[in-house]
């Protein structure tokens, strides 16, 4: 073999090393883009859910607010304690 071939032969087995140092640094950066868009999805996901919880409790005031606008003395006990739990 000749100083050239092996040469050759050593850039070739470089070149591999590299390709397969390149196809695992490839597949580790695609493991960590999926997890992170499954966090990103979940993060989003529980956003979401207390917006939605959110706007039902904003939902509630404003009806037990409604209420407490037209009660009268003769219904006033029975929403005073539903208040009180509601801004607690």
């Amino acid at each position: 073999m000749t100083l050239k071939q092996k040469m050759e032969n050593q850039l070739e087995a470089k070149l591999s090393q590299w390709q397969s140092e390149i196809d695992k640094a490839e597949a580790k950066a695609s493991e960590a883009k999926a997890k992170a868009e499954h966090a990103e999805a979940a993060a989003r996901s529980a956003a979401w859910g207390k917006v939605e919880d959110l706007k039902k409790q904003l939902d509630n005031g404003e009806q037990q607010l409604a209420r407490l606008k037209q009660a009268t003395e003769e219904n006033w006990d029975s929403l005073k304690d539903q208040i009180s739990r509601l801004v607690a």
